[in-house]
């Protein structure tokens, strides 16, 4: 009796990855990266805009004024943005927080309004070159959802749903960090 005959051989399995580095998720990836990194540095670089024209831009328009003494003269711009959330937001009641509470509660806002754009600066610049990639993209949400929950407190529904969606596309990106193959680091 013959050996039966052998089957063929089964077709190649397709491959996963398509069109190598260039495929349409890896593009989509860095034109989501690019524009992210660039929403945050522009919206930090704004901070440290004049207040009036011509417009330019130095760090001491963020930050209060001092004179020689120590005594301060005027407030920086920093305070535009903690000062509705912290007032209207309620969050200077003593009532509620108690002194201590409002003390406490004034000097995080503050903290916070100061570092709010070096830290769009610092995370926008590492989006837009691609470095630890997941990380600084959620960093990236971080700082929109932030200042999403800051204008709930008033409310300010319009700029809520703005952040909101700002939020929304760094949750796109980090769905598609895995095919970010531009950039400076894989994670």
């Amino acid at each position: 009796m013959p050996p039966p005959p052998t089957p063929p051989a089964p077709p190649a399995a397709p491959s996963t990855v398509s069109g190598g580095c260039a495929c349409g998720q890896s593009l989509a990836a860095l034109l989501m990266r690019v524009m992210l990194g660039m929403m945050l540095i522009m919206a930090g670089v704004d901070k440290f805009k004049s207040p009036a024209p011509p417009y330019h831009y130095k760090f001491e328009y963020w930050h209060d004024k001092y004179n020689e003494a120590g005594e301060l003269v005027d407030y920086g711009k920093w305070r535009n943005v903690a000062k509705p959330v912290f007032e209207f937001g309620g969050f200077n009641n003593t009532e509620v927080y108690g002194v201590k509470g409002v003390n406490f509660l004034s000097h995080m806002f503050r903290l916070y309004a100061i570092t709010l754009p070096y830290a769009m600066l610092g995370v926008g610049l590492c989006i837009l070159v691609g470095f630890l990639n997941r990380l600084f993209l959620f960093l990236g949400g971080a700082i929109w959802m932030s200042l999403a929950i800051g204008q709930m407190t008033l409310p300010d529904n319009p700029t809520v749903w703005m952040l909101t969606t700002y939020t929304a596309f760094y949750v796109i990106a980090l769905a598609l960090a895995k095919h970010n193959r531009f950039a400076l680091t894989r994670f």
